[in-house]
This record gives C-alpha cells, structure tokens and sequence, in this order.
C-alpha cells in the first residue's frame, strides 16, 4: 500500500505548496549546517568549512527542483499556471476576447 501514501504525499505538496518549499528549505539547512560543523570540528576555518560544505551539497536550487520533481506533479502544476495566466490574459483584453469568443461562436454554427 505505499502508492495511496505516495498520491497522498504529492496532493499535500500540490495544495499546500508553501509548507512543502519551506520544510524543504529548513531540511537543506540543517544538513548544510551539521556538514559546516563536522567541517569545523575536523579543523577548518568557518569561512572554509561552509565553502566546502557548499561544494560537498552541491547547488541547492537544483536540488530544490529535482525534489519538486519527485514531491510533486510538475505537469499539473504547469497547467494550472497557464490556465491562470490565460485568464489574466483575457481578462486584461476585454474587447479583443470578446470579439474572439463572439466568432468562434458564429463559426461553430
């Protein structure tokens, strides 16, 4: 039973976006700072130990979407973002949308 789990988990991250980014972001953190204080404990300067945590972790933004991309359906995301952008759109072209929508209805008769 770990696929009812699973759409469980990617409907949680696509309704509740900002709670997922932020436990994401504190997650990277906290690895990032046990990474810099096993690095200072070994003897490194801070400024040394967070620069070579930082290139041991790699590139966080890109972690970030590969983690997005396994959370979450970035499909869906995508198309609720055109939908959205789509009616901005015609929204801010009251005239123009109209006429569309007026001769696309002719048309189809």
């Amino acid at each position: 039973m770990v696929w009812p789990r699973q759409i469980w988990l990617r409907l949680q991250t696509l309704f509740h976006r900002g709670r997922s980014t932020q436990r994401l972001d504190d997650e990277i953190q906290f690895h990032l700072e046990q990474q810099i204080a096993e690095n200072v404990a070994s003897g490194m300067s801070p400024q040394e130990a967070r620069s070579a945590a930082m290139r041991a972790f790699g590139n966080p933004t890109f972690l970030k979407e590969q983690t997005r991309g396994t959370w979450g359906w970035i499909w869906l995301e995508q198309i609720g973002q055109d939908f959205r952008y789509g009616i901005r759109m015609l929204s801010r072209n009251t005239g123009f949308s109209l006429v569309a929508v007026l001769s696309l209805a002719w048309a189809s008769e």
